[in-house]
């Protein structure tokens, strides 16, 4: 199974060399055999990639992504062939009931929140919010009519970076920039064992816009969500900037750290995997049971 995110910072040349990524800058070469690969991340302007390198990728089910000049992902070369049997998969998932949808998105829901209180209690914040989260948790109806993670949500990041906080997708400052870079980062792994699994990614359970390519991408990243809030309290401050080398270090940790999923220690990309999986048994068997999932939002 494939297990590397490999980062280009300054590189002149990606080309395919024997079934191996060859890195090239000035007059250094740096050989990666493409079976370890999950992703590439090019994050500067000035990187060519061969064609031939981008349709071997793809033939390897390996993620391309190209960060914008503001350092944040922005292109995603996925192929949408990675299955052998992605009609049947699709038809499979086009049956899908509005009620598994819901019943499968509540229980999503609950996970998230229950892994929001688990960071909470590693970090020994406040009993309170904690009780108060894992009480949204047990309040979450089918589809989360009631919003109980919006709700869960406030109180969470109030708690873990303070009274003066606010989550906005758009803010600039350390604390928001790390978890917007996280997130995409992750969001992005997740999209690309979707596809590999011969789902369409655009068809969501639990997030609808139809202007979103991603929506599926986008429920079953919500687990995970609390880990990189974890790493980002750690790492950031709200007045720093999210530098290089922070970046870098978040790419290390989704790259190699574990946490635990279905009894077992498994590496983030891993246990993405193994959600997955379990989801698409689940909803084909309708049986929301069957879903593995990260038992806690603690990976360190």
């Amino acid at each position: 199974m494939s297990w590397r995110v490999v980062y280009i910072e300054k590189s002149d040349y990606l080309r395919l060399y024997l079934d191996n990524l060859k890195v090239i800058r000035e007059d250094t070469e740096i050989l990666i055999p493409l079976t370890d690969i999950h992703t590439i991340i090019v994050d500067n302007q000035q990187t060519v990639v061969t064609a031939r390198l981008l349709n071997k990728l793809a033939d390897y089910h390996i993620l391309l992504i190209f960060c914008d000049e503001k350092h944040l992902p922005n292109i995603y070369a996925l192929s949408p062939h990675s299955h052998h049997q992605s009609s049947r998969v699709l038809e499979r998932q086009a049956k899908w009931s509005p009620e598994m949808k819901g019943l499968m998105w509540q229980k999503i829901i609950q996970i998230k929140i229950n892994n929001q209180a688990s960071v909470l209690t590693y970090l020994k914040k406040n009993s309170t919010s904690i009780e108060t989260l894992h009480h949204y948790s047990d309040q979450v109806n089918f589809s989360d009519d009631s919003n109980r993670e919006g709700h869960a949500a406030k109180l969470y990041f109030k708690t873990l970076f303070g009274n003066s906080f606010t989550r906005d997708r758009d803010s600039f400052d350390g604390i928001n920039s790390g978890l917007n870079y996280g997130y995409i980062v992750l969001r992005s792994t997740v999209a690309r064992t979707i596809v590999a699994s011969g789902l369409q990614p655009s068809f969501g359970i639990g997030h609808y816009n139809q202007y979103n390519a991603f929506n599926l991408a986008d429920d079953l990243i919500e687990p995970f969500r609390p880990v990189i809030d974890l790493w980002i309290s750690i790492m950031c401050q709200e007045d720093t900037y999210l530098d290089l080398k922070t970046k870098q270090k978040i790419v290390h940790l989704i790259s190699n750290n574990k946490l635990l999923i279905g009894n077992q220690k498994q590496t983030i990309l891993n246990a993405i995997e193994i959600l997955v999986q379990s989801f698409i048994k689940g909803m084909n068997e309708n049986n929301t049971e069957l879903l593995v999932y990260p038992a806690n939002g603690v990976s360190l």
